[in-house]
């Protein structure tokens, strides 16, 4: 096998009279080969400097190197050059022991001629080409085995143990290289998932992929989607495993699927009416509910047709429109009446991932029924309306009216000298008509100040310090108070400043102070503790004592009810509370009562946001 590729050949032989052999059979297979001749490894690796040669032909008895160390000296200096051993008969060993390193080849050299030598040369170059090819794609496959962004196991086909790892597996298990090649893959998956993965891979040859459940090294259970093929591994029978973490896409399409299990669910049951979507043509594509406008009719009806024709002519053009209005990117709602019944129609766009709008949600109602009942709650209330004011007006007059005679006869009362009323008959006459108008004349008085209450919705509010309110309440009564020996504490700091109307703050701290006073237990000394509380519905103000208390079972929905009495006091009106919640609730407020017969009563004023 002869060849005209100009080769330079770098021959390592002591022996003048094997190199003048070997030169000839050289000369003769390569015409155009340089050849070079160095007769000790110093001089081979000086040359192999100078010439680069394509191959080397190296006798392994040297006077500076004998047997397999010559060959890794030069192997060393030339690592991707092809080297053939030439040996004698008693050398072979050595020379098979070469070619577990990297020789191409070792040839006899009693055995040595023209084909042999030509040959060996020709298939040493051709099958070092190959093996630096081979060894670029290992290096080239290594690379992108451990630079892949996913995470890359390669183990054992039997035993299953991990023999190579890349960094996006380690990064995504949280395991060091050392860890993982202690380990198996049955170390990382869910008991369970063991068996079912040795039956799916058992026998089976080339790609193919399996989901599964993955710990990580902090117990962090995953979901793994894990592709496999076979592959040798430094002669051993490998997998290579890729694997994505499909944790996040089985959430979304678990959520994915109850949602659409919720709106199959929630569409089949709507009430007193259907949804259905529409696509771009108006069509309708899916429909269900408990209620469709057409009696007598059920979802196939309408499935796969045009969503206006099931409605009167009249009414078709005004749901078209609306709908188009919907693929423009609106939410319509409107009501269409069909024979005696009125629907109330929803009607929202779908986005596709384009965010372009391909199709329709409908929702439809039948609101016959609620109609109805708007109507009929719209008369009560206007009827309600004019009975207010009818009596309200009636209020504004009686007490009106009331004034003038009462004010003549509070009058003639002063003006009366009873002294001189020596009849005993006639001086109580006088004296209960006396007592009669002025009771009379505080009962209209009290009317007037509820009626001022309850209109005056609009009473001005401001910032107040009830700190500075209640000090001024208590200094109004503070004779009172020094004389019964009244024990006061407050409590301010969480909460101080209200938006309240000022009057009406101190008239319901003062009717709640004077309260206590009134109700006190005569068994012990009177105690008032007030404070307030930051809280989700606003400030309350909790106002507490130690009196008579009210028997709440009794008389709980009378408490703030007007002229109701809880104690046989002679000076009791009932009227104090009833202006009290009538002050917080014109306010926007809420008053709440908590209290044990002679235990003591607690207020809890609640002051919205």
């Amino acid at each position: 096998m002869l060849t005209t590729a100009p080769l330079t050949i770098l021959v390592i032989e002591d022996n003048p009279g094997d190199f003048i052999l070997v030169r000839e059979y050289i000369e003769e297979g390569f015409q155009q080969a340089k050849i070079s001749h160095a007769k000790s490894l110093k001089e081979a690796v000086y040359l192999f400097e100078e010439i680069h040669p394509d191959v080397i032909l190296l006798d392994l008895t040297l006077p500076d190197g004998i047997g397999i160390g010559s060959y890794h000296l030069i192997h060393t200096q030339a690592p991707h050059t092809p080297i053939i051993i030439l040996t004698g008969l008693g050398d072979t060993q050595t020379a098979l022991e070469s070619l577990k390193f990297g020789a191409q080849d070792y040839i006899v050299k009693d055995d040595c001629n023209t084909t042999v030598l030509s040959k060996s040369i020709y298939y040493g170059i051709e099958r070092s080409k190959t093996l630096a090819q081979i060894k670029a794609s290992e290096e080239q496959y290594k690379y992108l085995f451990y630079n892949n962004p996913l995470p890359m196991l390669a183990f054992e086909k039997e035993s299953k143990k991990f023999i190579m790892i890349n960094g996006s597996a380690i990064n995504h298990y949280g395991y060091s290289e050392e860890s993982f090649l202690d380990m198996n893959l049955h170390d990382l998956e869910v008991e369970k998932d063991v068996k079912a993965f040795a039956a799916q891979s058992n026998g089976k040859v080339g790609s193919y992929s399996t989901d599964l459940k993955h710990h990580k090294k902090d117990g962090t259970l995953i979901d793994v989607e894990m592709s496999t093929h076979d592959i040798v591994i430094e002669g051993r029978h490998c997998c290579l495993g890729v694997v994505h973490d499909v944790t996040e896409r089985n959430k979304a399409k678990e959520k994915l699927r109850e949602s659409e299990q919720m709106f199959r669910t929630i569409s089949e049951n709507f009430p007193n009416g259907a949804v259905a979507i529409l696509d771009t043509a108006l069509n309708i594509s899916y429909i269900a509910g408990k209620d469709f406008h057409i009696p007598n009719s059920d979802a196939s009806y309408f499935i796969n047709t045009h969503f206006t024709d099931h409605f009167h002519p009249e009414e078709k053009e005004k749901v078209r429109q609306s709908l188009l209005e919907v693929f423009e990117g609106h939410n319509k709602v409107f009501e269409i009446r069909y024979n005696d019944s009125i629907y109330m129609i929803s009607a929202v766009p779908l986005f596709d991932t384009d965010q372009s709008i391909n199709k329709i949600l409908i929702a439809s109602q039948n609101i016959t029924e609620q109609k109805k009942n708007e109507k009929e709650k719209e008369l009560l209330i206007e009827e309600l309306t004019q009975i207010n004011n009818d009596l309200r007006q009636f209020s504004y007059i009686t007490s009106h009216n009331l004034r003038a005679p009462l004010s003549n006869l509070l009058g003639i009362i002063k003006l009366l000298d009873t002294s001189t009323v020596t009849d005993p008959m006639n001086s109580l006459l006088l004296k209960n008509f006396e007592e009669c108008t002025l009771q009379l004349n505080d009962t209209v008085n009290d009317l007037i100040n509820v009626l001022i209450i309850k209109n005056n919705v609009n009473a001005k509010k401001e910032k107040l310090d009830i700190r500075n309110i209640f000090e001024r309440v208590v200094h109004s009564i503070q004779t009172t108070v020094d004389k019964l020996e009244l024990k006061i504490t407050s409590e301010f700091d969480d909460a101080y400043e209200v938006e309240f109307n000022k009057t009406y703050l101190e008239s319901i701290l003062l009717n709640l102070l004077t309260n206590a006073i009134k109700y006190s237990s005569p068994s012990r000394k009177p105690e008032v503790h007030i404070y307030t509380r930051h809280t989700n519905e606003g400030i309350k103000l909790y106002f507490s004592d130690n009196g008579l208390g009210i028997d709440l079972d009794r008389y709980k929905d009378r408490i703030f009810g007007l002229y109701q009495r809880f104690h046989d006091h002679a000076d009791s009106k009932g009227l104090g509370l009833y202006i009290v919640n009538s002050q917080i609730r014109v306010m926007g407020g809420e008053i709440d009562v908590e209290s044990e017969v002679d235990k003591g009563t607690t207020f809890i004023i609640t002051f919205k946001k």
